[in-house]
């Protein structure tokens, strides 16, 4: 009677009802459902509930919460199912069908991988457990309050890595070697002190004829082990040492190893992928600074330095990140890797990540016929493959932090700059990637770019006309770029002249600023990737601003032109500062520059200037 109820502990809590996402509800009433769930078939009394979701330190109000928490529970299960949170005597009792729970069918496809296992199938051993570890979505419990949600997490990951050993053991009874070395490695990158994984490497490395790479993961186990915990290594892992050493080690037998192990090849030259540097960048240094001091705070505490770089359509995102990184390159010799994940292009898709995982992979000698499936796979052989080197991995245009987590170096001493045109706020938080924000030029930079693409002397001699043209260019890159290629082109024309080209009413204001030849070097079309990100609700407002010809605005001025609550108003808001369209320059106070202003004129269907419209003043 429950079909097509389905519940989530492998990650998140969640509920889904026919398919769809209920809402498990708020994150102490997700630790009642956790605790209903993992009893499930066992009542469960209210005060343990209480303790459950607050421990010793549970308020008068808890056991009213804990009702209402319930209540709504019902509720989110539908009308379908108002009877499986019971209450028995004095507790609540919650029913549900075996395969309801995504910790379940973990439990029974390992169970059968250790049936298969059993039997010598390694194959379909190895493909059940992956097939396990594929249902988790991240940590157990993720975000779940409470001191029962902590210990369960703890036994649940412990549960988790078990399967993870026992589907990367078989992989190394089949003779998969350098597969299974690379995500051996990775796994030992995060769990340092954990034996078997050791063991296993060791054995992988080895069989992949790689016999002093083994024996440097010996040591430096070794080492920490007892730095740490004051033990030597385990009987086993000193048998799997000797054995190694004495040239002894009699590698797994399996009948469906292959005759030869796939090796590892050399490691090529450090590849150097990073477009071609800039003459020169103007402006910028505070940011340059940053960037350099978070990788050398990485290297003193043998971290990966991750940075993310966003700002306005055309403010340069692309060429500060190309600069930084040929700055930076003599400080990663094994290699610049470069990927343009296509974000916001204007067409295309963006880039999936396992695609951009097979190029890195054989950018670092891997055969093709040696990468994995699936992009799990792929991404802990580039983790364990940069565990020992220091390289630097640009993202360009990247869509979201899901695109990106697998494409992120592991191990120390690398680096990952990423480009977006939205706010990367799961990086930062998840990954504490650093956040930069690039402004549109100041005044005095604007005028240097121009001075360094048309000469000194020219901009000196008009320096009225110049500050004419940063104005209507929004002192974005992008814009003045565009300005100094034209102006280039006509060395014998007065920037008086082309300024009053470029602001003559005919002309529209992004209309100067398009190009025919090349969409990357015309502002209108770099806007427009920007304003296809958003959802039709951020996009109508936006449109809306349209009627503030002036650069600042408050949200409750925006909620009346709108018609709309100020409260919904400022949440669409942020979404548009997400998307850089927008800057937020005091609590309810944004502005914008004025040729996104112009562009959201365009969109309405309006001139920027038209003075029968309401003024947002």
């Amino acid at each position: 009677m429950y079909a097509g109820i389905q519940f989530s502990v492998l990650g998140p809590v969640r509920l889904h009802r026919q398919g769809v996402e209920a809402g498990a509800g708020q994150p102490r009433q997700c630790a009642v459902l956790a605790s209903l769930l993992l009893r499930a078939g066992r009542p469960v009394s209210l005060s343990k509930l209480v303790e459950d979701v607050w421990g010793d330190e549970a308020p008068p109000s808890a056991v009213g919460s804990v009702r209402t928490y319930v209540y709504r529970l019902r509720q989110a299960l539908g009308s379908q199912c108002d009877s499986s949170v019971r209450l028995v005597d004095g507790g609540y009792l919650l029913h549900i069908q075996p395969d309801a729970l995504d910790l379940n069918r973990f439990k029974e496809t390992a169970a059968k991988a250790r049936e298969a296992r059993s039997t010598g199938d390694l194959a379909a051993a190895a493909g059940l457990l992956s097939e396990g570890l594929e249902m988790w979505k991240g940590v157990a419990l993720a975000g779940v309050p409470g001191p029962f949600a902590g210990q369960q997490r703890s036994v649940l990951g412990e549960l988790r890595l078990a399967c993870a050993e026992e589907q990367l053991a078989c992989e190394v009874e089949r003779g998969r070697y350098a597969e299974a070395a690379a995500e051996l490695s990775a796994l030992l990158v995060e769990h340092p002190l954990r034996e078997r994984v050791c063991g296993l490497l060791m054995t992988a490395l080895y069989g992949a004829g790689r016999q002093s790479e083994a024996l440097t993961i010996y040591h430096t186990t070794s080492h920490l082990l007892r730095q740490r915990l004051g033990v030597n290594p385990s009987p086993e892992l000193q048998q799997v040492h000797e054995r190694i050493l004495s040239g002894r080690f009699q590698l797994p037998r399996s009948a469906d190893r292959p005759k030869i192990a796939p090796q590892t090849p050399p490691p090529p030259n450090a590849p150097a992928q990073l477009p071609a540097a800039l003459p020169s960048l103007v402006g910028r240094e505070r940011e340059q600074e940053q960037v350099e001091r978070l990788v050398a705070d990485a290297e003193a505490s043998s971290s990966v330095a991750i940075c993310t770089v966003g700002g306005l359509a055309g403010v340069g995102k692309t060429a500060f990140a190309t600069t930084v990184a040929h700055r930076l390159a003599d400080r990663f010799p094994d290699g610049q890797l470069f990927a343009d994940l296509q974000g916001a292009g204007p067409e295309a898709a963006p880039r999936d990540p396992a695609d951009v995982l097979e190029g890195f992979l054989q950018s670092f000698g891997v055969h093709p016929k040696d990468i994995p499936e699936t992009t799990r796979a792929r991404g802990l052989m580039f983790r364990g493959l940069l565990a020992n080197r220091r390289v630097l991995v640009v993202l360009d245009n990247a869509w979201s932090t899901d695109q990106l987590k697998h494409l992120l170096p592991g191990g120390t001493g690398s680096m990952a700059l990423v480009t977006s045109r939205m706010q990367l706020h799961a990086l930062v938080a998840e990954f504490q990637a650093l956040p930069l924000t690039l402004m549109p030029l100041s005044q005095t930079d604007a005028r240097s770019l121009l001075a360094r693409r048309l000469g000194a002397a020219r901009t000196a001699a008009e320096p009225e006309a110049v500050d004419r043209i940063i104005r209507l260019a929004g002192q974005l890159p992008l814009a003045l770029a565009n300005v100094a290629a034209r102006a280039a082109y006509r060395p014998q024309l007065r920037l008086t002249s082309l300024a009053d080209e470029y602001e003559a009413p005919e002309r529209g204001t992004l209309d100067a600023f398009a190009s025919d030849e090349d969409q990357a070097l015309d502002v209108r079309a770099s806007i427009t990737r920007s304003y296809r990100l958003l959802d039709t609700e951020t996009a109508a407002l936006f449109r809306d601003l349209s009627a503030c010809p002036d650069p600042m605005f408050a949200a409750s001025q925006v909620a009346d032109l709108a018609g709309r609550p100020e409260s919904r108003v400022r949440q669409i808001l942020s979404r548009l500062i997400r998307a850089h369209l927008i800057s937020e320059v005091g609590p309810g106070r944004y502005s914008w520059n004025r040729l996104v202003a112009a562009y959201a004129a365009e969109q309405a269907g309006q001139g920027l200037l038209d003075q029968g419209k309401p003024a947002c003043r």
